[in-house]
């Protein structure tokens, strides 16, 4: 087996992605834990035995992140316990991946926890920050449109990308599109708020869009000139930035996991690219 030194990566807010055991002496990362939250909903009959199955959510996981913190003596515990709490206690979302991860992100918050040595004077501490994932999800590293751009940064196995094909998310006057969904569970941008942007080119009028997988059909009634930038956010259209639902049929796309059977009716001159992350499990 290889022996790949293990690391960890944070980046909070818009400031730049950093390995925290390189700015903090002593500290070294030993490996993170988590296992995905289902939460089953049940309806109870009063005189009835039993329960009735409601739905199923996915709900928020708990990343256990192990560290050692090796120090000389109390006085650099006390100014190195300041440092790791400075940059880990942040009311901002944090991202984390890892070496064992490397193309998979978490968006976490630190719950509580304390640095202490095991025993009086020792100068050794191994520690765990029990990280609150509030989507309970990973999420690729970056978005579908770009996945290309990134190389091997952005690829790993267990990424449920299938071998030898040559997956495209941007479509040039093309009227039956193969987009496929690498996640473990669909992308659905209403019910379960998943990003998803479709931003569509064209000059002419209205067009329509289905995905025969799913069965979503998605309706534009106005009209574009090539300067113009249309883009389905989730649930919702804008026309250059500006909020556009009045020229739809109120309606939006979904994808299903794998592969997912596009067709355009109405124009063949789109320009149109999917793009969002991939979501997984565990």
């Amino acid at each position: 087996m290889l022996n790949i030194k293990q690391w960890i990566k944070i980046k909070i807010g818009d400031n730049s992605e950093t390995n925290p055991c390189e700015l903090i002496p002593g500290l070294t990362f030993l490996g993170e834990a988590t296992a995905p939250v289902i939460t089953n909903s049940y309806n109870e009959f009063a005189g009835a035995d039993g329960s009735e199955f409601n739905y199923a959510v996915f709900s928020k996981s708990t990343v256990n992140v192990n560290f050692r913190l090796l120090v000389d003596d109390f006085y650099e515990l006390k100014l190195v316990k300041h440092d790791i709490y400075k940059m880990f206690m942040t009311k901002q979302l944090i991202r984390i991946r890892t070496s064992a991860e490397p193309a998979k992100v978490k968006f976490v918050r630190a719950g509580n926890f304390d640095i202490t040595p095991q025993s009086k004077g020792a100068m050794g501490i191994v520690f765990t920050i029990p990280f609150e994932n509030p989507s309970g999800l990973k999420y690729s590293l970056v978005n579908s449109d770009v996945l290309k751009e990134y190389g091997q940064n952005a690829w790993q196995y267990g990424e449920n990308l299938p071998n030898g094909k040559d997956l495209q998310y941007q479509f040039v006057d093309q009227t039956q599109l193969a987009v496929y969904n690498a996640s473990d569970i669909p992308v659905d941008p209403y019910f379960q708020r998943h990003e998803l942007k479709i931003i569509i080119k064209h000059n002419g009028g209205g067009f329509t869009l289905e995905n025969k997988t799913t069965g979503d059909v998605y309706k534009f009634t106005g009209s574009m000139n090539s300067n113009d930038a249309l883009m389905i956010d989730g649930i919702n259209t804008y026309l250059n930035g500006k909020l556009d639902d009045n020229e739809t049929n109120y309606s939006y796309l979904s994808l299903a996991t794998g592969w997912n059977d596009i067709r355009v009716t109405g124009a063949a001159d789109l320009d149109i690219t999917f793009s969002f992350p991939f979501i997984y499990l565990g």
